[in-house]
């Protein structure tokens, strides 16, 4: 996932996750390929129970459970799928409704890893919206919202409190664009296919959701939230290039592992500035755009409003 084939700037750090997460759950949208595959087995590397989430059936995410078991020599009592269609808000609300009916014991949440989006598609959502707007972030929003009451901090090793975590993948490409998009009818006429503005500005969206919820939650709850881009990866991101440009692309960017590592360094690391926007394995400057505080605040409100949230309250 990624903007351009060919990242420029600095190398990315040799930063590798360590960090054990044994008694804590992740959920990974997305997980059975690619970064949300990558990200996932790691997670169930360090000891950590994953849920892997999307909408591409259980044979499919049984085949990736099974793939991490192998990698990891984990248990598959530490693994599970659960079914969510992101081009749906029904089906983010069911996914919420499923969850909470699960044991309590396995309703508490440290990280919840929002890693699946798209570059493009033809088409609204079952919603009206474009689709890369409710994929990449309108869903995410949802999603979020309606797990933060189950977020719970952990203490590490030593006895100190480590914050949840919320990760969500934006992408550079959010540095391209004209500016948070808010108005509805734009927002509900289809987009020009893959890698058009509109992925751009869905990715802005999701960071300026990341600093709108980081200053609305109350330190004592312990929860942090971050943007992160994954660099240009080799992954199920692209398969609806044709097949030559996906050639092409997958010999010029890196192997999801690597992908998955700023995505990992969000989600196991402590001490982060919650609300920033990370990319790899260190703070990055956001659009300009992100300064715009009526347009960021214009944005979450009517994003409470087409979800049918609360904008104050968060935790209910």
């Amino acid at each position: 996932m990624g903007f351009s084939p060919v990242d420029a700037g600095r190398a990315t750090p040799e930063w590798a996750p360590n960090k054990r997460q044994d008694g804590r759950r992740f959920i990974v949208t997305g997980g059975n390929r690619g970064i949300g595959l990558a990200t996932a087995t790691t997670l169930a590397a360090l000891g950590a129970s994953v849920v892997l989430v999307g909408h591409e059936g259980a044979e499919a995410f049984d085949s990736a459970m099974g793939s991490i078991e192998l990698a990891t020599g984990c248990s598959r009592d530490n693994l599970a799928y659960m079914a969510l269609d992101l081009r749906s808000l029904d089906s983010v609300r069911a996914f919420a409704r499923a969850w909470e009916q699960r044991p309590i014991n396995e309703r508490s949440l440290f990280g919840l890893i929002n890693n699946a989006g798209i570059a493009g598609m033809p088409g609204l959502s079952a919603d009206g919206f474009e689709m890369c707007f409710q994929i990449n972030y309108l869903s995410m929003f949802l999603l979020t919202r309606l797990m933060l009451p189950y977020l719970t901090p952990a203490k590490d090793s030593e006895g100190n409190q480590e914050n949840a975590r919320i990760v969500c993948v934006s992408s550079s490409a959010h540095l391209f664009t004209l500016g948070i998009p808010t108005d509805e009818k734009y927002l509900r006429q289809e987009g020009g296919g893959f890698f058009s503005l509109r992925y751009g500005e869905s990715k802005l969206c999701v960071n300026s959701f990341v600093a709108q919820l980081a200053t609305r939650l109350e330190p004592e709850r312990g929860i942090s939230a971050f943007a992160v881009h994954p660099g240009s990866t080799a992954s199920g991101f692209w398969n609806s290039f044709p097949v030559w440009a996906q050639r092409c692309i997958a010999s010029v960017t890196q192997d999801p592992s690597r992908g998955a590592r700023t995505s990992l360094f969000c989600a196991t690391e402590n001490n982060l500035a919650s609300g920033g926007y990370y990319a790899d394995c260190a703070r990055a400057t956001p659009s300009f755009w992100l300064g715009s505080k009526d347009k960021t605040a214009e944005l979450w409100l009517k994003s409470c409003a087409w979800t049918g949230v609360s904008p104050n309250t968060l935790l209910k």
